[in-house]
């Protein structure tokens, strides 16, 4: 019985009966065996292959050939021909006094330098130093100061603070680092700069370091300003962008084309639009406003209704370092959060002495701004009428900048003028500079341009001298 169920139950399949396909299987399964073959596969390999023999050590001949060999990766772009012509043109400045630099031996007048109040070789100025070295010596170690000498920089925080009206103060040990270390110590990824085309390396390092997203206005366009304010404004409304942190981004005084910032119409946007601001003023702090507390006090607004101000100790008061001035909350972030403070050691004491003396002489005396102002306006008077050259800069900014009036084809060229005549007003005994810039890191490069600094300590008599020497240059060259 049970054999004819079979052979029946056999019969009726027989025309249905097929052998399952590779295609029959589902797809996730054939994957799956696959990958498990695959790993069969390396596994067996892994056990079954031979231990790698070790190689024979080096001998000292093939050591020092693989030495010799070797040929570093360079750190910074290749120069070309043109650029070493220029950069072997830089001077070397073997001894200085207030108005003077020696270069190879030869003693010229120096308008190639920030020192804006003459606190370069201030008798007062160096026998502070000179008297904080005798105590202290030479370096402190760690962020603001070692035991002993942390009272010098609590001391120089406090007086800035006191000359600024801030409501804190923090100081860094390296101008360069202050605002590049304050800006990504507040914005990060995720958060909006809005930041003038103008600004300076420095800030231009602190915004790539931030990791922020950035959009750039034209330079000291406040048109430009509200309207990607406005658009930003617009787009929040669209998209409803997670709430960040958003800072306007400025400087008081721009170094690279010696005019101010609309402060007022800033602060107007910043408030409209619910904006902070971050303002460098490194250059404005000691040369503007009638007592030499920058663009704030130009514009008469409170330095406290500024989130975060930065300056710097290598301008006007001609030490070494750098200050931020904000909230007390703010200062103590940096003091946990901000690279150039915390890993960097302490500035030394007697830079911290000399930046607190050199703020006691400015207070104490106001003409030294006013004698400031009328070096400037000789400058001006003298360079603002030159054929072949302009005058790009404000009238009363004592950072001059002189540009060519027809450019070149190519940038190296205009720079290569620019160079001639700086060449030629040393070699008639007054040092100036031509404006130092990196188009291939800088976002917006600013034009060539010659760059003079006035000061307080030059005489009538040297300044005019001065301006014979650089106009005669400047016609030389391109008249």
């Amino acid at each position: 019985m049970l054999a004819q169920s079979v052979e029946q139950a056999s019969e009726a399949n027989s025309g249905s009966f097929e052998f399952l396909s590779i295609f029959d299987i589902p797809r996730a399964n054939v994957y799956q065996i696959f990958l498990d073959t695959v790993l069969l596969a390396f596994a067996i390999y892994i056990l079954m292959r031979k231990p790698d023999k070790p190689e024979k050590p080096l001998t000292p001949t093939e050591i020092e050939q693989l030495i010799d060999e070797w040929q570093p990766e360079p750190m910074f772009p290749q120069l070309n021909e043109r650029q070493l012509a220029l950069g072997k043109k830089v001077p070397t400045i073997s001894a200085s006094t207030t108005t003077h630099v020696t270069i190879e031996g030869k003693q010229v007048l120096s308008l190639a330098r920030t020192n804006f109040l003459g606190m370069i070789g201030n008798k007062r100025v160096d026998d502070t130093a000179i008297q904080t070295l005798y105590k202290y010596g030479t370096g402190s170690c760690g962020p603001r100061g070692f035991y002993g000498t942390i009272d010098v920089h609590l001391e120089l925080e406090q007086r800035i603070k006191r000359f600024m009206n801030a409501e804190d103060c923090l100081i860094y040990s390296y101008g360069f680092a202050t605002v590049s270390s304050a800006i990504p110590a507040f914005s990060a990824r995720g958060d909006l700069l809005i930041v003038d085309k103008g600004v300076n390396y420095a800030v231009q390092t602190g915004v790539k370091l931030s990791r922020s997203e950035v959009i750039w206005f034209e330079h000291n366009d406040m048109e430009d300003l509200e309207r990607i304010l406005k658009k930003v404004q617009s787009e929040d409304r669209k998209s409803k962008r997670k709430l960040n942190r958003r800072f306007i981004v400025i400087e008081g005084l721009y170094h690279n084309f010696g005019d101010l910032a609309d402060l007022p119409k800033i602060m107007e946007l910043k408030n409209k639009y619910c904006y902070r601001i971050i303002l460098d003023d490194s250059f404005g702090i000691g040369t503007v406003g009638k007592t030499g507390r920058g663009v704030c006090e130009h514009f008469n607004v409170p330095v406290k209704n500024i989130d975060i101000l930065t300056g710097n100790l290598e301008s006007s008061v001609s030490s070494v370092g750098g200050f931020c001035l904000g909230g007390h909350s703010i200062i103590f972030h940096q003091r946990l959060n901000a690279s150039g403070y915390v890993f960097s050691a302490s500035l030394p004491p007697l830079l911290a002495t000399a930046a607190h003396a050199a703020f006691d002489i400015i207070d104490e005396n106001p003409q030294l701004l006013e004698d400031l102002a009328n070096k400037t306006a000789i400058l001006v008077k003298g360079l603002g009428n030159l054929k072949g050259v302009k005058l790009t800069s404000m009238k009363t900014s004592p950072v001059i900048h002189l540009q060519l009036t027809s450019k070149p084809r190519e940038r190296i060229e205009e720079d290569e003028i620019l160079q001639n005549i700086v060449d030629e007003a040393l070699a008639n005994g007054v040092h100036i500079t031509r404006a130092m810039y990196i188009p291939e890191q800088e976002r917006f490069a600013p034009p060539p341009s010659i760059k003079i600094y006035a000061s307080s300590a030059h005489s009538d008599a040297q300044l005019n001298k001065a301006v014979e020497v650089i106009r005669n240059a400047v016609n030389k060259i391109v008249g």
